[in-house]
């Protein structure tokens, strides 16, 4: 007989896992928990989240509780839970829930642990420059991605990789990490490794990043713009405060926020700096160690590349902000 499984999720990548868990038949889906229905949008409209949209395709019951209290606990205990999942859910689960189901609890976490415990461990990665990643499959205890670890598999990180084409890249290792794993955890046939707490790292809270946060000083990305970006003119002015990035580091930057909030600069569309223009950055690339940029967007359009939007600001070209570029 399969086990019952309880899965707890909501954005788009754990909506995918989940449909593979359904699709696997390796058990029995029983129940969804999600985060409750949130406004999006321009006209903020009530939305509920993907997996909450996946569960209603295939006729789960779902549950998105405000509080993750007894009250709503009871309503799981029905169901008569062997395991729960949890893959990005976005609430802390309280220990009284870690308990209930009669094998366990279990969490997928898209990081080596204990590398990168908290939410922000896709974009972390990328930001600093690591040339690979993973999936960690784990027991939860009641500390941040601190239980247990059951299995790892290694994802490698490549120059062109941003925070969807990385996210992407890993759900597939987690679908993969499951399928081969969900059968020795329904057999109670798995072993546990402690994770080593003095290798632990952790990632800035996911309220961090916004779009406040996400800007980036035309100083400081000029500097590092190669020649065919700035058209061959020559530095003159020196970055602003906390413009200690290399061309390497600002790539890497830009892609841990690409697609989502998007690294963004304000840039001086006159030559006399009275007038400026704010642009979102898309896609950068490195070419003989210098940055170039590839794909920019200015609000409500499509996005257009860096040559376009030069050929239509050609004030940018006498403006000394522009002037200058990575030594």
């Amino acid at each position: 007989m399969l086990k019952n499984l309880v899965y707890f999720g909501s954005p788009e990548f754990s909506a995918k896992i989940l449909e593979s868990i359904i699709l696997s038949k390796q058990v029995n889906v029983v129940g969804v928990v999600t985060t409750p229905d949130k406004p999006t949008g321009r006209h903020q409209v009530l939305t509920s989240s993907p997996v909450a949209a996946l569960a209603r395709d295939y006729n789960l019951p779902t549950y998105k509780p405000n509080h993750l209290n007894d009250s709503n606990l009871a309503h799981l205990k029905l169901l008569s839970p062997d395991i729960f999942l949890v893959v990005s859910y976005g609430q802390i689960i309280p220990q009284t829930w870690l308990e209930t189901p009669l094998i366990g609890t279990f969490n997928v976490h898209f990081s080596l642990l204990p590398r990168y415990r908290g939410a922000l461990c896709i974009s972390e990665a990328l930001k600093n420059q690591d040339r690979e990643t993973g999936v960690t499959l784990m027991t939860m205890d009641n500390q941040l991605d601190h239980g247990p670890i059951l299995d790892q598999l290694k994802v490698s990180i490549s120059l062109d990789d941003n925070l969807a084409t990385l996210t992407t890249k890993i759900t597939q290792v987690a679908i993969e990490i499951l399928t081969q794993n969900l059968p020795q955890i329904c057999a109670q046939n798995y072993s546990q490794t402690p994770q080593d707490d003095s290798l632990a790292v952790f990632t800035p809270s996911h309220k961090t990043l916004t779009h406040a946060s996400a800007l980036i000083p035309w100083e400081n990305i000029s500097r590092c713009l190669s020649d065919s970006s700035l058209r061959g003119i020559q530095p003159s002015l020196p970055a602003v405060a906390g413009g200690n990035l290399t061309p390497a580091s600002l790539h890497a930057l830009i892609r841990s926020l690409s697609p989502k909030p998007g690294a963004w600069t304000v840039i001086p569309t006159n030559a006399e700096g009275s007038h400026s223009t704010e642009i979102k950055i898309l896609q950068t690339s490195i070419h003989e160690n210098k940055l170039v940029i590839d794909t920019v967007q200015l609000a409500g359009k499509q996005p257009i590349s860096w040559k376009q939007f030069l050929t239509g600001h050609s004030g940018l070209l006498s403006h000394p902000l522009v002037k200058t570029s990575c030594k």
